[in-house]
């Protein structure tokens, strides 16, 4: 239900729906009404989203949902201090452009699944708690974005030099950044968040496959399917963690092998996940394929089309926003008569 044009009282209603998995009512009006109390009882929810909804008052005690992995309650007027727990399965905490008040909660420290805490752009006083990130372990591709730019924090409690590269610490616009130390100069400059990236180039020879064919995984010129897709409720905010586990789950719901499956690139929409995904056919019986066939073009698609990959807990919902369709396969689709779909359609499906 985000981006509508809801407005009025923000429905408590819909704390009665137990099994509600992800709530997002991003981007509405809710006329500067608080979050119900009852929000606290959906015991099975995975995301909670509210950004910039005009809402008021204090956060209200999250700690009784036990799976709750991703928070945003960014642009709104909350106020008062940040929950004194939230679960321990949080990837994702988003406060940000609040008029919250108070010291960073001391939990941040024994959350072991963190990706993203952005509490910028409040009202927060005191210190920083260096264990936010000296308790953290990262592997190689997983990374911790700690945004705190524009509070009222004053000091560093513990020791923050040598951080790994993968933990990227934002302080800019608070007084510890006035305090003319040197250590915290790399802390106080301006930065983003990185919210965009891909799979590496394939390596393979430098002589190029005759267009449109490219080369696969396998490094055999064939025709790939090219797909624009979008997770609309992810429950994580660092895609790079979950790529191995996302192709799983693809390659399983679409029935190919994993190397079929290519993630060209991908890019953060404010709490959705689009990509442009390419899908490559494989040998059969040891017979190079350069192409699907027509029955597989018509199942793949229609997979995407018609909703028929299970959805995921961690991925969340699902949307098709083009299947990109290149010769010959349109005359692929064209001349079957399942296909039941006009030649405009073929170029994109926009849901």
């Amino acid at each position: 239900m985000n981006n509508n044009s809801l407005s009025g009282q923000i429905p408590s209603q819909l704390s009665g729906l137990r099994n509600l998995l992800h709530l997002q009512l991003d981007n509405n009006n809710f006329g500067g009404n608080s979050i119900p109390d009852s929000y606290s009882n959906m015991s099975k929810l995975l995301k909670l989203s509210l950004r910039n909804c005009n809402l008021t008052g204090p956060i209200p005690d999250l700690s009784r949902i036990p799976h709750l992995g991703y928070l945003d309650l960014s642009f709104n007027q909350l106020s008062e201090s940040i929950p004194t727990k939230l679960s321990e399965n949080i990837t994702t905490i988003d406060l940000s452009n609040n008029k919250l008040n108070g010291t960073i909660p001391s939990y941040f420290s024994d959350l072991p699944r963190l990706q993203k805490l952005s509490i910028s752009n409040n009202e927060l006083s005191g210190d920083v708690p260096s264990s936010i990130w000296q308790n953290t372990t990262l592997n190689g591709t997983e990374k911790l974005f700690l945004d705190m730019q524009n509070n009222q924090l004053t000091s560093i409690s513990g020791s923050i030099t040598n951080l790994p590269p993968n933990i990227t610490i934002l302080l800019k616009g608070n007084p510890i950044c006035s305090n003319n130390n040197n250590t915290l100069v790399q802390f106080c400059g301006s930065e983003t968040e990185t919210d965009m990236n891909g799979n590496s180039n394939i390596t393979c020879p430098s002589q190029p496959c005759p267009p449109p064919y490219e080369y696969s995984l396998e490094c055999v010129c064939v025709l790939p399917l090219i797909v624009y897709y979008r997770l609309k409720s992810p429950v994580f905010s660092d895609f790079n963690t979950y790529v191995e586990d996302f192709e799983s789950f693809l390659t399983s719901g679409l029935n190919i092998q994993i190397n079929q499956l290519f993630i060209n690139s991908f890019v953060w929409e404010e709490g959705r996940l689009r990509m442009n995904l390419k899908l490559f056919p494989i040998s059969v019986d040891n017979t190079t394929q350069h192409t699907f066939n027509q029955s597989e073009v018509v199942r793949l698609r229609d997979m995407f089309r018609e909703w028929e990959i299970h959805e995921s807990d961690l991925f969340g919902p699902y949307e098709l926003l083009d299947f990109v369709l290149l010769d010959p396969y349109k005359d692929m689709i064209l001349s079957s008569s399942s296909s039941g779909i006009s030649k405009g359609a073929l170029v994109g499906i926009v849901l």
